[in-house]
């Protein structure tokens, strides 16, 4: 079916996408006026709170569009104007306005009051610009996000691996804006750190004290099926990850790359291919003071803390319906502790995204951050931007803007200030500027502490077992 509109012909080939981990769907898009796509959202487990932790879940929403001509996909812009767009109760739209100019590269859809619960089959509306002459496909991407509010929030637990601290002492740092930062010892009011000690961070590297927003899970195998899926054949071929080891499960090639574990964490996610799929999805990498703020909050520092706020800790490693939409794990989790996938044990590879998180689930069962935000210890290590180099602190909080390199580079990111975004993924040494946080599958359980900063100057470009992450907008 084709539609005809001031010279500009729609083909109504339109798709719908689900990322799986809190049942996240999209389903019925239309298109109207030739320029907006309406279509019903659904997933579970939604919240807006005005007490602790303060904060709401969301979806970020962006949109391809595959030309009919050439079969190629791009990204396309939408109205930065919010009325432009349209949703039901209990949802709103929000535009962070952060893309600058006139044009929203995607859009938040949250909830617009306090409430707890599952969002199902609300309708949503989104206005598109720029869009020229032509027959297109469309396709409505989405993925859960939580807010992560400003505040003051401490890093460092003055016993963890290479923990932050504030000068001379072992005691936290405290992050009370987004200023510059001096690294040293005179005093407390300057960052250090038990070892590997950071590099003075200015005004333009992100602190983690702004609000942001992040993704409530590692990317998904899904998810990187979707994005490879959707690239031109030459990018494809730089950032297609196939195999059946270590619970990674995609097989086919471009562009009917096949996830058969569609819930379950990405792994051999190589810095080059997890930079290019943020470019792509309109986000961008956290810094290390961003992970560590994710994780705690504003509450204060704990010694040798997980994710969930307390040292103790239960091994994820029994596996219950493995391999399908509620993989989990069957261990009772020791009371006053969380539980993580780590261990080097029998499940040798990552769980699904929120593989402990039910209904019901408080945030030691689920293993969760204080703003809700899921795996941060332990399954995959989360790929930041270190505070060790220059390449490091250079960064800034610059945003993909849909798009990623072409010809005669293709398949990469190429965001101004992203560390080594070219990284050689079969060298040992091609990264410069990252660091990995949090612990992985086959780690002890030191290296998954939120302090712990034993890997921040890991130059590994590889495609390795255990690398994974997310992105914050």
């Amino acid at each position: 079916m084709k539609k005809t509109l001031n010279l500009l012909a729609i083909a109504l080939f339109l798709f719908a996408s689900q990322s799986y981990a809190n049942n996240l769907t999209i389903s019925g898009v239309t298109l109207s006026n030739d320029s907006t796509l309406t279509f019903n959202i659904s997933w579970d487990n939604s919240w807006r709170v005005s007490v602790a932790p303060n904060n709401h879940d969301a979806v970020w929403l962006f949109v391809k569009k595959r030309d009919c001509a050439s079969n190629l996909w791009s990204h396309v812009n939408l109205s930065s104007t919010t009325s432009d767009h349209g949703t039901a109760a209990p949802l709103e739209i929000f535009i962070d306005g952060k893309d600058g100019g006139s044009v929203a590269k995607g859009l938040f859809v949250r909830r617009s009051t306090d409430g707890v619960g599952n969002i199902t089959g609300v309708s949503v509306s989104l206005r598109m610009v720029g869009l020229v002459a032509g027959q297109y496909d469309f396709q409505v991407f989405g993925i859960e996000m939580a807010q992560i509010p400003q505040t003051a929030f401490q890093v460092g637990d003055g016993s963890s691996a290479s923990s932050f601290k504030a000068g001379a002492t072992s005691s936290p740092f405290d992050v009370i804006s987004e200023g510059a930062i001096t690294a040293g010892t005179g005093s407390t009011t300057q960052l250090s750190a038990l070892g590997l000690t950071p590099a003075s961070l200015p005004a333009t590297y992100p602190k983690g004290f702004a609000e942001f927003y992040a993704m409530k899970y590692e990317i998904s195998q899904a998810q990187y099926v979707d994005f490879v899926n959707n690239l031109a054949s030459d990018q494809a071929n730089n950032r297609q990850v196939t195999g059946t080891a270590n619970r990674l499960n995609i097989t086919g090639t471009w562009p009917v790359l096949v996830a058969n574990t569609p819930h379950r964490v990405m792994n051999f996610m190589a810095w080059a291919d997890f930079l290019a799929y943020l470019d792509w999805a309109a986000l961008r990498p956290m810094t290390e003071l961003e992970f560590e703020k994710i994780s705690r909050g504003p509450a204060a520092s704990v010694a040798g803390a997980f994710a969930w706020g307390s040292s103790i800790i239960t091994d994820a490693n029994t596996a219950i319906n493995d391999g399908t939409s509620t993989e989990s794990v069957s261990n009772a989790i020791t009371a006053g502790g969380g539980i993580a996938n780590y261990n080097n044990n029998a499940l040798l590879g990552p769980l699904r995204c929120g593989f402990a998180a039910k209904a019901g689930t408080d945030r030691f069962q689920a293993g969760a951050s204080y703003y809700g935000i899921m795996e941060l210890s332990g399954n995959v290590w989360e790929q930041v931007i270190t505070t060790r180099n220059a390449n490091g602190t250079g960064f800034q909080a610059n945003l993909g803007d849909g798009e990623i390199s072409t010809t005669p580079v293709p398949g990469f990111a190429d965001v101004a200030t992203w560390p080594t975004p070219t990284a050689n993924v079969a060298s040992t040494t091609s990264v410069s500027g990252r660091a990995i946080r949090g612990g992985a599958w086959n780690n002890a359980p030191t290296e998954l502490t939120t302090s712990s900063r034993s890997n921040v100057d890991n130059a590994d470009g590889r495609r390795l077992n255990v690398f994974g992450g997310r992105g914050v907008r």
